[in-house]
C-alpha cells in the first residue's frame, strides 16, 4: 500500500478497513470546523478573547447585582462598571489598526477600501442601534457612538504608534475638561442641548454618555496597539505592566486628591447643584460653575483624566494578558473568543433579552449567570458549526460589496 498526502494510493485499502473513508471524512469535518472555531487566518485570538470579556462585562454592568464590598462576589462584579465599555472601545481601536494594515499601514486603493468599509460599517451600526433604541430599554447604547468613533478614526489610519499614542494622551488630558464644562457653556450661552436626533453629532462628540472628546483616547490607544506586532513578548509584557501601573497610580492619586478637595460625595453634590442640566432654566454666566474638583474623580463614566488613565490602563492590561493566550489557551478560551468574534450579534441579542424579560433591576445574579452561560455555549456552537456570526456576516458582506463597487470605476 502506498500512502501519499494522507490519501491511500492506487493499490487500494487492505482488507478489514472498509470504514476508513468514513472515518477520514469525519476527521476532515472535525478539522474544518475546528478551524472555524479557531477563527481561521487573520484572526488574533487574544483580541477576540478581550472583546468577549468586554461583552460579558457589559452584561454585568447592565443586569448584574453589584456592590462596593470587594469582599463579596457583587463587589468584584462592580469592576465591570465603566471598564467593560472602555475595554470594548479599546479593542475597537485595535481592530481598526489591524484591518488597516497592522504594523504596515495600507495606502493607495487599499486605504480607500478600508475607509469605505469603515464608513459602511458606521452606517449599518447607526441603523442597528436605531432599531435597538425602539425597544426602550434603560441601557445606554454604545453602538451609535461606536459608529461615530469609526468615522473620527478615518484621518488617522496611516499614523504610526507614537503619534497615535501621543494624540490619545492629549485627548485624555484635554477632553475631560471639554466634556465637563462644554455642555454647561452651551446651556449658559442659551443654546439648546441635544434632545432628539437632530443633535446627534453634538451628542456623540460632547454631551452624550460616551462623548468622543474623551472616548477617542481609548480608540486611538487601541489603534496604536493594533499597529504593533501583537506576537511580541515585549509588547505583551509592556501592556500588562504599564496598564496595571497606570491603574494603580491613577486610583491612588484620585482618592487622595479628591479627599483633599472635600471628598467624592461632596464634589458630586456641588456639580449637581451648579449644573444647568437639572435646573428649570440655564444658570447665568456669573452663577457658580460646576467645580473643577470633579476632574479629580475616577469613577465609572466620570470621563475624567484619572478615569481615562486608570480604567484605560486596566483595559490595556487585560488586552496584554489576553494576547498571552497561546496554542493551549486558544482552545481553553475558545468560548470567550467566540463571544468576542460575534460581539455585534451578542450585544444586540442582549438588548433584546433585557427588553423581553425586563432584566434590569433583578435582585439576584441568576439572570446574569444564565445570560453568560447561554451566550458562551451558543456562540461556541455557532462558531464551530457556521463560523462568523449572523450580523457580522451581514455587515461584512455589505461593507465588502461597497468597497468593491468603490474600486470598480478605476479598473
Amino acid at each position: 500500500m502506498v500512502v501519499r498526502g494522507g490519501m491511500i494510493g492506487a493499490m487500494g485499502a487492505p482488507r478489514g478497513t472498509t470504514e476508513r473513508p468514513a472515518t477520514r471524512a469525519a476527521g476532515d469535518w472535525l478539522r474544518r470546523h475546528l478551524r472555524l472555531l479557531g477563527g481561521g487566518e487573520g484572526r488574533v485570538p487574544g483580541v477576540d478573547v478581550a472583546r468577549g470579556i468586554a461583552i460579558l462585562g457589559m452584561f454585568t454592568a447592565h443586569v448584574g447585582v453589584t456592590s462596593d464590598d470587594l469582599g463579596t462576589l457583587p463587589g468584584w462584579l462592580s469592576i465591570a462598571h465603566g471598564r467593560s465599555s472602555i475595554l470594548f472601545a479599546l479593542v475597537a481601536g485595535i481592530s481598526v489598526g489591524i484591518v488597516s494594515g497592522g504594523p504596515r499601514p495600507v495606502g493607495g486603493p487599499a486605504l480607500v477600501a478600508v475607509r469605505t468599509r469603515l464608513l459602511v460599517r458606521a452606517a449599518l451600526l447607526l441603523a442597528l442601534v436605531a432599531l435597538l433604541d425602539l425597544l426602550g430599554t434603560r441601557v445606554a447604547l454604545i453602538l451609535g457612538f461606536y459608529a461615530a468613533y469609526f468615522v473620527l478614526a478615518l484621518p488617522f489610519l496611516r499614523w504610526r504608534p507614537p503619534r497615535l499614542a501621543a494624540l490619545a494622551t492629549v485627548i485624555a488630558v484635554v477632553g475631560p475638561a471639554a466634556a465637563h464644562w462644554g455642555p454647561e457653556v452651551l446651556a449658559r450661552a442659551g443654546l439648546r442641548l441635544p434632545r432628539d436626533g437632530s443633535g446627534a453629532v453634538t451628542d456623540f462628540v460632547l454631551t452624550g454618555h460616551y462623548p468622543a472628546v474623551v472616548w477617542m483616547a481609548y480608540v486611538l490607544a487601541g489603534m496604536a496597539i493594533g499597529r504593533c506586532d501583537l506576537t511580541s513578548h515585549r509588547l505583551r509584557r509592556g501592556l500588562v505592566l504599564g496598564g496595571l501601573t497606570a491603574t494603580a497610580l491613577a486610583g491612588l492619586l484620585s482618592v487622595r486628591l479628591a479627599d483633599a478637595a472635600g471628598g467624592a460625595d461632596a464634589i458630586r453634590r456641588q456639580v449637581v447643584a451648579t449644573s444647568s442640566d437639572l435646573a428649570p432654566d440655564p444658570h447665568a454666566w456669573d452663577a457658580p460653575w460646576p467645580t473643577g474638583a470633579f476632574l479629580l474623580l475616577a469613577g465609572p463614566h466620570d470621563d475624567t483624566t484619572f478615569e481615562a488613565v486608570g480604567s484605560g490602563g486596566f483595559a490595556v492590561a487585560v488586552v496584554g494578558l489576553c494576547l498571552y493566550a497561546g496554542r493551549v489557551g486558544r482552545w481553553v478560551l475558545a468560548p470567550l473568543a467566540a463571544t468576542g468574534a460575534m460581539a455585534l450579534t451578542v450585544y444586540s441579542l442582549q438588548i433584546v433579552a433585557i427588553w423581553h424579560w425586563d432584566l434590569i433591576g433583578s435582585e439576584t445574579n441568576g439572570p446574569l449567570a444564565v445570560m453568560v452561560l447561554v451566550t458562551l455555549a451558543a456562540t461556541t456552537a455557532w462558531r464551530f458549526l457556521l463560523g462568523r456570526g449572523p450580523l457580522e456576516r451581514l455587515v461584512s458582506r455589505v461593507a465588502d460589496g461597497a468597497a468593491r463597487l468603490r474600486e470598480s470605476p478605476s479598473r
